[in-house]
This record gives structure tokens, sequence and C-alpha cells, in this order.
């Protein structure tokens, strides 16, 4: 345990930003700080309670304000919140709850979901390329749309249902939106016209990266007499074992088809990058 009291001879009334010296009382609060060598810290502070020095001000009493310090009507310091919340964040509740208890800094899991629900957030970014693939409410019965920030990695918005109209509006609200990854769905395909024909009257149209498999189809396609010489070896070298046969299949086409399809994925995807399906979500923390 240790007491403290502050240095300030005067605060800051909050309601009318005036500093007074009028000292009214005092009373003692009763602070959780971060742990020291394992231990529970707690921190009795002797505040003080003031007279705002301004007759038009409608607070005519106000407690003394500490913003580095505590937060007003909070019962745990600053940097506590910060290292608390910060837990609640990585593990959640109840594995977050068992994690500060072993740590000296006890919070349930009620407490650090209410922390997480309270805490500020900064706006995203304008999104520029983003993904848009299926996401089930409940697997089997009711599924949506998930849109992810591609470059950033992040989530951007669950939509309640898989509706061309859905996708289209969502669009004319993010008109910097250049590029979509996505799979063949002509859902898809149909929001993102409408959208770019809403929010952009006249503008080309969105850029939709093709799906890795039709690209590397149409690769392959170009190979076939690699194609054809691998499976003449399969069918030659049928006794030998599966080891022997991988070896000898990439040493055959690997050469030349290896770096055929790496090209043609650039060239397929005009310098930009090709997203797989599966690949463009980002994982849910």
């Amino acid at each position: 345990m240790l007491v403290a009291r502050p240095k300030a001879m005067e605060s800051c009334c909050p309601c009318c930003g005036r500093r007074t010296r009028r000292v009214h009382s005092h009373y003692m609060r009763r602070l959780a700080d971060l742990p020291w060598q394992g231990r529970i810290v707690e921190i009795r502070l002797h505040a003080r309670r003031f007279r705002c020095a301004d007759p038009q001000c409608p607070r005519r009493i106000f407690t003394e304000r500490l913003p580095e310090t505590v937060q007003p009507k909070a019962r745990r310091t600053v940097r506590l919140g910060e290292s608390q919340l910060a837990i609640g964040f990585a593990a959640g509740g109840e594995p977050g709850s068992r994690l500060s208890d072993r740590l000296a800094m006890p919070a349930s899991g009620d407490t650090l979901l209410r922390m997480i629900r309270a805490a500020g957030f900064e706006p995203p970014q304008a999104p520029r390329v983003v993904g848009i693939d299926d996401w089930a409410w409940r697997k089997g019965q009711r599924y949506g749309k998930i849109i992810c920030d591609l470059e950033r990695n992040r989530v951007l918005d669950l939509l309640p249902d898989r509706n061309a109209d859905t996708v289209a509006s969502w669009l004319e609200r993010h008109p910097g939106i250049e590029i979509i990854a996505r799979d063949r769905a002509g859902v898809y395909a149909e929001g993102a016209r409408r959208g770019a024909a809403r929010c952009n009257p006249g503008r080309r149209p969105l850029a939709s990266s093709p799906d890795l498999g039709e690209a590397l189809r149409l690769a392959v396609g170009r190979h076939r007499k690699a194609v054809s010489a691998g499976k003449a070896m399969t069918s030659e070298m049928a006794g030998n074992d599966d080891a022997k046969l991988s070896r000898n299949l990439i040493a055959c086409a690997g050469r030349g088809a290896t770096s055929a399809v790496s090209s043609m994925l650039k060239s397929f995807s005009c310098g930009r990058p090709v997203y797989r399906r599966d690949r463009s979500r980002p994982r849910l923390a």
C-alpha cells in the first residue's frame, strides 16, 4: 500500500476552465496500480474538492483532476488500465482474467470486455484494395459477406447477406476503392459493377483480380508439351516408389514450367498482385 497526495496547490474547473485554490474538503481515493515484485499495489490518494472561483459557473464544487495518473471516477491508474486493456485485446475475457491474476493485476473477464468496448479506435484509412468473400454467421444456415483491406490486412466490415445490392451500397459509401479481389461468383461481380456505376459515373470500372486457379489454368495450358512429357514419364515409372517419381517429375517439368508460370502470373495481373480467394481473409482477433 502506498499513500500519496498531489503537489499542486490549485486545480482547474472541468466546466469553465478557471483555476482556483479554494479548497472545499478532502477525501480518500483507493486506486489499483501496477504490481511491484509480484505483489498487488494499492495507492491511497488524499484528494481534494475545490470551489469554483467563477460565480457564473454552474458547477460550484468539483473534485481534483489528475489526468496523467487517474481518470475521474476510476478505481485504477491510467498505466494499469493500459496494461489490462492490452491483455484483454490479446487474450480476451476469461483467458485474460486468468493471465491478469497471474501477473498480479486482477480483473474479471467482464471488466476486460467492458474496457475493450469502451476503448477508442482510430478511424481506418480509406481502403484502395479490398477482398470480398463469404462469411458464415451460422455455418450451414446463414451467410453474409466479409470485406477486408488487403493492403493493411484488417477486416473492414461484415455484411448481413450475399445480395449484389448490399455490395453495391457498401461500395457507394467507399468511393476510393480501385481493386476488388473476389472469386468468380456472379453476385460479387454484379455488386462491383453497380457500386462503380453509382459512386463514380463515367469512371472506368473497378478492376477485379482474377482467381488464382484461372491464372494457373491459362499458364499451364500454354505448356502442354511439358505436361504431356510428365504424363508419359508417370506411366513409364509406375512401378517406382512415390519419392523417386516425384523427383523425376519435378526435374522434367520444373525447369521450364516454373519460370513460365511465374512470368504468366505477372503478366496476367498487369503488375498488380493476384490474391487467392482462400488467402484474402485475414485472421480475426
